[in-house]
């Protein structure tokens, strides 16, 4: 399917509907102007011979009455006084001369008239056709009305109102309708496409700004700013936008930083491994047991790494499945405690469980062991000098709370929000860290995002920190 410029959809929409009442205009100029002419005329008649008999009583009033209509409206006006059954005398009326009343008068039957208006409650209404002829030449035909009403006065004597009134528009007034509407279709219509050109290029106009900058976002250009202005709607989208290139400068940032130091962490193991590799290769006496525990802690970091990248890049496309199920938290917990001690004993690291009873949660063991051991591991990379780590578990009725808590300096209010963020740091010197991947608070929050529970931090500075979590009690 073609695509159309929404700018020329819009014009075209606005013509149409410009075009659609033009063609209405003319449709009742040319189609239905008589007939409604007829019905107006008509209404206007009967509503006039309904005035005019009610003044009958009244002569001067009455006389002044039908001047007027003969004058103003061109109406035709005859009144008759029924002198016995069969006769009716006409009174002497100042209508002026009119040919054409005079024609139209000669032709009607006035006793039909009365015995007609008599069987309709005393008003006769009758339209037919006319043509009348002058200097012996026939003129256009129309249509007359005539509206005859029978009346009895105060003084009990009996008349007939006869009103007649040209019904069809004469020629020079369709004429020069159409004439007038002649020159109102050709103003409308340039009005229209003037009109319909401005509306379209102020619509329009601001959405291929957007667009063209949009398709520049597109090329993974960043230095862009959305400003094009008109609308509300194309103002929020600008604005949407450009919140979305902010984002995406931070996303980059972050990559460009996640790469960083993923690098750091590849290469200094490999490193190692190289260097103690090429050492045991080349001096006699170095293929030591130390040197080969190197090598395969080394290893292990790296294996741990990739390990990490495989599970945050599964919880960020939503791959990572749970397997929700009943165990022993206490135990889970304290063999992890008691691993990462045996592993740091030789740096003097000393973890503390707390405990008053052993509980059972509902969670994923495997995810929930991987979220205590990377922020107990996080705790002592930052706690104090002590050297030592706090891990309680609280009976909260419902619920179980874990807290994991440092001696070190504290985190700041500021940087709080940040500090789940992959590889964030705070403003120190970056060190390679003795325990975890730098991606370990990350990992801890989308895990604990996929079980809905609550989580969180407190801190203060120079008096250490608490990462905390719930998990439902079985």
């Amino acid at each position: 399917m073609k695509r159309i410029k929404l700018q020329n959809q819009i014009m075209a929409f606005i013509l149409i509907f410009a075009a659609t009442i033009i063609a209405l205009l003319w449709l009742m100029q040319i189609v239905f102007f008589e007939e409604f002419y007829q019905n107006y005329t008509s209404q206007q008649i009967t509503r006039s011979a309904s005035r005019m008999v009610k003044r009958i009583d009244d002569q001067e009033e009455f006389n002044q009455y039908v001047q007027d209509l003969t004058i103003n409206q061109n109406y035709c006006i005859q009144v008759f006084e029924k002198v016995d059954a069969q006769h009716f005398q006409e009174l002497p009326l100042a209508t002026g001369e009119n040919a054409s009343c005079e024609a139209i008068q000669a032709n009607q039957d006035v006793s039909k008239l009365y015995a007609g208006a008599l069987e309709n409650d005393n008003e006769l209404v009758d339209v037919e056709d006319i043509q009348l002829e002058f200097g012996g030449k026939p003129l256009d035909a129309f249509a007359n009305m005539t509206v005859t009403n029978v009346i009895t006065s105060k003084n009990d004597n009996t008349y007939m109102v006869i009103v007649n009134a040209r019904l069809s528009p004469t020629s020079e007034t369709v004429a020069a309708s159409t004439r007038q509407l002649f020159i109102i279709t050709w103003v409308v219509l340039a009005m229209s496409f003037i009109i319909a050109y401005l509306i379209a290029w102020t619509i329009a106009n601001p959405i291929k700004k957007t667009n063209g900058k949009a398709k520049l976002l597109a090329q993974n250009n960043l230095d862009i700013h959305f400003d094009a202005r008109g609308y509300m709607e194309i103002e929020e989208l600008n604005d949407t936008l450009n919140y979305a290139v902010e984002e995406l400068k931070k996303v980059e940032s972050m990559r460009n930083e996640l790469m960083a130091n993923v690098s750091h962490d590849l290469r200094t193991p490999l490193t190692m491994i190289t260097g103690y590799g090429e050492v045991m290769r080349d001096l006699p006496g170095e293929n030591t047991k130390e040197n080969i525990q190197v090598i395969i802690d080394e290893a292990q970091r790296l294996t741990q790494l990739v390990n990490n990248l495989l599970d945050l890049s599964k919880i960020q496309t939503n791959r990572q499945e749970l397997h929700i199920a009943e165990f022993d938290i206490t135990t889970t917990i304290q063999d992890i405690v008691n691993r990462i001690n045996k592993m740091l004993a030789n740096d003097g690291y000393i973890i503390e469980f707390n405990y008053s009873e052993e509980l059972f949660v509902y969670a994923d063991k495997e995810r929930i062991n991987q979220v205590v051991y990377n922020i107990v591991g996080n705790a002592i990379h930052f706690t104090g000098s002590d050297k030592k780590v706090y891990v309680n578990q609280r009976d909260e009725g419902h619920r179980v709370r874990i807290e994991i808590t440092d001696t070190g300096k504290g985190i700041k209010k500021s940087q709080i929000p940040y500090i789940w963020d992959r590889y964030f740091k705070q403003p120190k010197k970056w060190k390679r860290q003795d325990i975890g991947t730098g991606l370990g608070l990350n990992i801890v929050k989308g895990i604990l995002e996929l079980h809905r529970v609550e989580y969180g931090v407190e801190s203060e500075v120079n008096k250490g920190t608490t990462f905390f979590f719930y998990l439902d009690k079985a």
